[in-house]
């Protein structure tokens, strides 16, 4: 029964990928071994691929001449990119730029406490003390010492609710010796980081731009900071797979997205997973910790991956070239292809692969180890192992009165709800339904307090 509905499934794919003549010949002649090169083939592939030849297609038309794609989503933007620079001959110079929230952030801390503060204590799924220390790059014995001295002794594994985050960051401001460690360690690195970004040409003149996954824009106004600070007269530009909202005090301008925007693509945002994205398009190497100098320069310092973790990366990698070589192989030119038509197949795609995925589906994908935290300390299965309670937990009417500080209860959250429905879930449909008209209104909520916003800040300058 599992097998026929793979193989469903993978008609449905192929169906809505054979009216598109960007991938209509290699869908066809597909002769997947496995349900990761099917997905590859039939998914995946296209979803990346479409992305990329947008950027450059973009990038083409306003004669961006260098395109820095961001550890470590960007990896495998920035491989199928560099073929299509390669082989089309296009005016664009593709780099790949290791960086992450943890190497960016630590060594500019020093700069403004208030605003660092705000990023240590940013809530996410299941906040604990040890991660909110983590973010400042405490070690071991810095935790311990903060522990003891702001918390009493308070478990460092203990699950933070939301609504408590205001008051560690209180905590934390009050704490001499947190604040101290935290100033130190960011003058300590900065020098590294200026160093780095030298290197990689990013005060050379010139438009250029970053290339990334999204969700927030925060990594390109933190660049853009930096870079001001080391004399660079031109801001960044952004291409971003999505955006749910975009960094207060930026230039909405900046900011370019093709799938869904801050004011756009609200169907999209529902049947659409984030966390899993990050978890397939990632780079076949650790975290961007820092810097470190040698002879030659600056070289990032890559924190370890897990063995297994690094040979499924290295296949998709190997599956989604093929992918890419493909397409080359059956089209002349970028101006061949319709960027809006092949969005259009892979929202089609991505609402059955993500957003109700097969049981195959969500035990291959959702088993792989997802973290959203700045480091990889504490991971999970992205599509987290759940009762029937806890999926009914994360359903609208629960959710929102949770949300609203009504009803006081722990939630657990799944990084791919779908996912952990399809591996876990009794009543599929009824949890999807349910979840569903949360992420509705959630996103509504969201996009309410963009435009609202956006609003107030055109009658300031008006």
């Amino acid at each position: 029964m599992q097998k026929e509905r793979e193989q469903e499934r993978l008609v449905e794919y192929r169906k809505i990928l054979r009216k598109n003549h960007t991938v209509y010949e290699q869908v066809q002649n597909c002769h997947a071994e496995t349900l990761l090169d099917s997905r590859i083939e039939s998914v995946l592939g296209p979803a990346l691929n479409s992305f990329v030849l947008w950027v450059l297609k973009e990038a083409e038309r306003k004669q961006i001449k260098r395109l820095y794609f961001l550890a470590r989503d960007g990896y495998f933007m920035y491989r199928c990119a560099l073929l299509y620079c390669r082989r089309w001959n296009l005016p664009i110079e593709c780099r790949y730029l290791s960086c992450s929230r943890y190497s960016i952030r630590i060594p500019i801390f020093h700069m403004n406490m208030e605003d660092a503060l705000d990023y240590i204590c940013r809530g996410g799924i299941d906040v604990t003390l040890d991660k909110i220390l983590n973010r400042g790059g405490l070690n071991e014995k810095e935790k311990e010492r903060v522990l003891q001295e702001a918390f009493r002794n308070r478990s460092a594994r203990e699950i933070i609710p939301y609504a408590e985050l205001s008051a560690v960051r209180e905590r934390l401001k009050s704490c001499v010796f947190f604040m101290e460690c935290v100033y130190e360690r960011s003058c300590k690195a900065y020098p590294s980081l200026k160093g780095y970004l030298q290197q990689e040409g990013l005060l050379d003149k010139g438009k250029s731009a970053l290339v990334d996954s999204g969700w927030v824009g925060s990594m390109q106004k933190t660049l853009n900071m930096v870079l001001k600070n080391l004399g660079r007269k031109e801001r960044l530009t952004g291409y971003y797979w999505g955006l749910y909202e975009l960094p207060a005090d930026v230039q909405r301008n900046d900011y370019f997205c093709y799938y869904f925007s801050p004011e756009k693509g609200l169907r999209e945002k529902v049947f659409f997973s984030n966390c899993l994205f990050e978890t397939l398009f990632s780079a076949p190497h650790g975290m961007t910790m820092g810097y470190e100098k040698i002879e030659e320069g600056y070289v990032p310092c890559y924190a370890e991956i897990l063995p297994d973790r690094k040979e499924f990366m290295g296949k998709l990698e190997k599956g989604l070239l093929k992918f890419a070589e493909s397409t080359i192989e059956q089209i002349k030119n970028i101006e061949e292809i319709d960027c809006e038509e092949y969005r259009k197949a892979v929202m089609q795609i991505l609402k059955l692969f993500m957003g109700k995925p097969t049981r195959a589906e969500s035990e291959l994908f959702g088993g792989l180890e997802f973290s959203d935290d700045v480091l990889d300390d504490e991971r999970q299965q992205v599509a987290a192992k759940m009762s029937e309670k806890e999926l009914r937990g994360n359903h609208v009417w629960n959710k929102a009165l949770v949300m609203l500080g009504i009803r006081k209860a722990y939630v657990k959250e799944s990084a791919w709800y779908e996912g952990s429905v399809a591996r876990h879930g009794k009543s599929e449909r009824y949890h999807l339904v349910m979840y569903r008209l949360y992420k509705y209104l959630l996103y509504m909520r969201k996009n309410y307090y963009y435009l609202r916003n956006k609003e107030n800040k055109n009658d300031k300058e008006a």
